[in-house]
């Protein structure tokens, strides 16, 4: 019966998202961040995304901006979109299969793993240094909010990163979604799973877990072994390059 009641719950929470007051007591009587609806940041209409004018006229040095970017990194799919082409800092590894689209910026030392997409089209991705993109994951944007990862952050395989803000040593688990608007607080942790509603804010050094997901403990102290986990993948990288 739990079972049958919480499917509803959910329905309507993907529907009609988290709108309406900023804060909403929790189990303990305690003020809680809420969300605000995924379609509310959503910008629809024929002057959105207007159709491309033909070819970029620099085409040429993009072409051979992007000939070097794949040199760099065999395997990898490289590619504009319009007259913006990725920024890879030279210690950066992106792996066989992995995608990067557009105005990607990544920093030194960054990892995009197997499998992973970041496709910067209607905004810009942002990667801090050190940090991971591990397998299977999707980086893409809001139409207002860019992406933006710090530094030393961990992101599990499969999850899903969408026109949010992930501060310094954070870990996003795996399967996790992080939803438009979003900011993740340095050294937090979202767990394998959780979904995190556009808008919300979560504190430095909070966990989230579930779906929505909601922030379950603070002051974490998780801050030191995040970084030491991106370290330990900064490492991991360097064997993939040079062993």
């Amino acid at each position: 019966a739990r079972a049958e009641m919480a499917r509803p719950q959910l329905l309507r929470w993907m529907s009609t998202g988290l709108a309406g007051s900023r804060h909403v007591l929790g189990r303990a009587g305690r003020a809680r961040p809420r969300a605000r609806s995924l379609a509310i940041r959503t910008v629809v209409g024929d002057d959105v995304c207007p159709r491309a004018n033909g070819v970029p006229p620099n085409l040429s040095e993009l072409d051979e901006a992007l000939g070097t970017l794949r040199a760099g990194h065999p395997g990898a799919i490289i590619e504009r979109y319009l007259d913006k082409i990725p920024s890879l800092h030279p210690t950066a590894l992106v792996c066989t299969g992995a995608a990067v689209v557009g105005d990607v910026r990544v920093a030194e030392d960054v990892q995009v793993w197997y499998g992973a997409v970041l496709r910067g089209d209607l905004n810009y991705i942002e990667v801090g240094p050190r940090s991971n993109i591990q397998d299977g994951t999707v980086v893409h944007l809001g139409d207002n909010d860019p992406a933006v990862i710090g530094a030393d952050v961990v992101i599990g395989h499969r999850a899903v990163i969408h026109g949010c803000t992930i501060r310094d040593a954070c870990l996003i688990g795996m399967n996790a979604t992080v939803l438009d608007g979003a900011v993740i607080g340095k050294g937090s942790m979202v767990g394998a799973g959780a979904v995190v509603p556009a808008g919300l804010e979560v504190p430095e050094g909070s966990l989230v877990l579930g779906v929505p997901g909601k922030i379950v403990k603070s002051n974490i102290d998780k801050e030191e072994f995040i970084r030491s986990l991106a370290a330990k993948y900064t490492r991991l990288a360097y064997n993939h390059r040079n062993g």
